[in-house]
């Protein structure tokens, strides 16, 4: 029994020796995972054609907001030129994105506003909107055009 108890003995130091390298392996390993999961992810850089298209749409939308509350000429079959213009628009800018390295973050927000504009012309074939639903629809599409310029002028600006 004496000699079971020595062997113990002589095995405990090594278990320990093999367990506090474990630890500090395990405190190591958190560590870098902590510090990778703090670093920022890899952003495309400014896209100015980007940038002067989404600016362009922007301006398109606004006017086809101030011409469709008027009494004549809201229905959707006198728009569909917008509609048109605007899914052609989004397409171009859809497809750069999608082509650039680390642009998820662009390409979530476009497709976000595809949805949008279809979204608006299914509202649109049921009938002509009313001034409140007029400004309430366009606060919600500025909103998409503000976080997608933004992000292109972050990008600008390195404040991404």
């Amino acid at each position: 029994m004496a000699n079971q108890s020595q062997r113990w003995h002589h095995q405990t130091p090594r278990y320990a020796n093999v367990f506090r390298l474990f630890v500090r392996l395990l405190m190591l390993l958190s560590a870098l995972g902590v510090m990778t999961a703090c670093t920022s992810l890899p952003v495309s850089p400014y896209d100015s054609t980007t940038d002067k298209a989404i600016t362009r749409l922007h301006k398109q939308t606004a006017g086809f907001f101030v011409g469709v509350v008027q009494a004549e000429g809201c229905e959707y079959d006198r728009h569909l030129g917008f509609y048109h213009t605007s899914k052609v628009s989004l397409s171009g800018l859809m497809v750069r994105a999608k082509a650039v390295a680390y642009n998820d973050i662009a390409v979530e927000q476009l497709a976000l506003l595809v949805k949008s504009f279809d979204d608006l012309a299914d509202l649109h074939e049921l009938g002509c909107f009313s001034s409140a639903q007029v400004d309430d629809l366009w606060a919600a599409f500025d909103l998409s055009f503000s976080a997608i310029l933004k992000l292109e002028l972050a990008k600008k600006y390195g404040r991404w």
